[in-house]
């Protein structure tokens, strides 16, 4: 099984949370009710990927991928309990100012991983988690980061 293929997909799935959408330098008008919801939408998400993720053989003790997968499977964890912090913090109230830490700390969290996923295999079934992952988190782009689309979809 070829593993370069799964890797650069979901190296692109995940990087489109950073790079979502066009340049527009604005942020979209915020809606708490909707960021809130993709916010718990990217939480379950994220959620389901750590399981997909936990339910994968661990690379082989010693080899190249061992210390890359370790490394990786670290990094869906917190990815995982920033996004559910996020979700929780929206949830209580909190706007775009009280977030925009938490949010541009998953951001980074996500740049991290992807890096980490260039040394790490991935599977068919990873590669269809990180995806869903991917698509929620990409949808809370616009209302934190100013280069992200700022006509976020319906969903």
């Amino acid at each position: 099984m070829s593993m370069r293929p799964s890797v650069s997909i979901w190296l692109a799935c995940l990087a489109g949370l950073v790079l979502a959408g066009a340049s527009s330098a604005e942020l979209a008008n915020w809606n708490q009710e909707r960021v809130t919801k993709y916010a718990k939408d990217a939480a379950e998400k994220t959620s389901d990927l750590y399981d997909v993720f936990y339910k994968q053989p661990p690379a082989t003790l010693g080899s190249a991928q061992s210390r890359s997968y370790y490394e990786l499977k670290q990094s869906v964890r917190r990815i995982r309990r920033e996004a559910g912090h996020l979700a929780s913090e929206l949830e209580s109230g909190q706007g775009r100012e009280e977030t925009q830490a938490i949010y541009d700390n998953l951001a980074q969290m996500v740049n991290r991983a992807t890096e980490e996923a260039r040394r790490t295999f991935t599977s068919d079934s990873l590669l269809a988690a990180s995806t869903r992952a991917g698509d929620a988190l990409r949808r809370l782009a616009p209302y934190y980061d100013p280069e992200a689309n700022v006509n976020p979809a319906e969903g």
